[in-house]
């Protein structure tokens, strides 16, 4: 894609009505070009300032009496919508419902006998649920560093590092230093905590070999932890995805470098990142101690 391109469906990507290839092209196309990276910002902030103050104009208000009418008419419907599905199973219609769930259960059981492996057992099923979690988790890693570290494209503003949380004082210095004393040259860009989906990200950003790279911590949750010392490598929407955990942390590097940097960059961080963190969290404990002691 060139900048003449770009700039002719920008809009249109910041409205996200382009189709699933060509965001990726636009994505490919803003990694690598930094005009088009500020062109994009500038229209951002436009757009957010054009949308603040049509929002804030008295002018463009609802009326009192047009929204209590709203509401009144979407009552209706919504209670005319209820009426119609009970009838369905009341009356002469009854056994039409039935008979209809009853082709529904049987084609969904015959579906699911063709198309579950013989050899599936429960343990192989809890597995693969656990790999789709993990990979799951990876999604929302890459699309933060879609959205934030190549595109901004969130719906809240991101919150610099050092006032998110007392935990994440020294961690930019502990994701930089190590980068930095490598022997490799990792120029850092900006730090943050920023939401994708819902999800919070802490969000450290380098130029490594002329790529964008997101290192992004995260909370596990519900999501299963990976074995020691493991680092787990996936490849999506074009990015290589390195991950491992520290404690009850996540933690993604995310880039378009060949898998053998990408991997290269998350083992540089592994040790030292436990060690920053592990350190912050007992610092976090004495300071409590000597809270209840006082």
């Amino acid at each position: 894609m060139k900048c003449l391109d770009f700039r002719e469906i920008i809009d249109s990507y910041l409205c996200d009505e382009l189709l699933t290839e060509t965001n990726h092209e636009v994505l490919r196309h803003l990694e690598e070009c930094a005009n088009c990276r500020g062109l994009i910002e500038s229209r951002r902030i436009l757009r957010s300032k054009i949308k603040s103050a049509v929002v804030n104009s008295s002018q463009f208000q609802m009326r009192d009496e047009f929204y209590n009418s709203l509401c009144i008419q979407l009552k209706r419907a919504s209670t005319a919508v209820i009426t119609e599905k009970k009838s369905l199973w009341t009356g002469n219609n009854y056994w039409m419902a039935f008979a209809a769930s009853l082709v529904f259960a049987v084609g969904l059981g015959f579906w699911f006998l063709q198309t579950t492996p013989e050899n599936l057992v429960p343990t192989d099923v809890a597995r693969t649920n656990q790999e789709a979690q993990k990979i799951a988790l990876a999604d929302y890693a890459v699309g933060d560093h879609q959205n934030c570290a190549i595109a901004y494209n969130l719906v809240e503003e991101p919150v610099h590092i050092d006032l998110a949380s007392a935990q994440y004082t020294d961690l930019r210095q502990g994701v930089l230093n190590p980068l930095q004393n490598s022997g490799q040259k990792y120029e850092f860009v900006e730090s943050h905590t920023c939401k994708y989906a819902g999800r919070e990200f802490t969000h450290i950003v380098f130029r490594h070999q002329g790529k964008t790279v997101s290192v992004l911590l995260t909370d596990l949750q519900k999501y299963p932890a990976l074995k020691n010392d493991e680092i787990a490598k996936i490849f999506a929407d074009g990015y290589q995805i390195a991950r491992f955990d520290v404690k009850n942390k996540a933690v993604f590097v995310v880039s378009n470098l060949s898998e053998q940097e990408n991997t290269a960059t998350a083992r540089i961080l592994e040790n030292p990142l436990s060690r920053n963190l592990s350190s912050n969290e007992q610092a976090k404990v004495n300071s409590f101690d000597n809270y209840k002691a006082f």
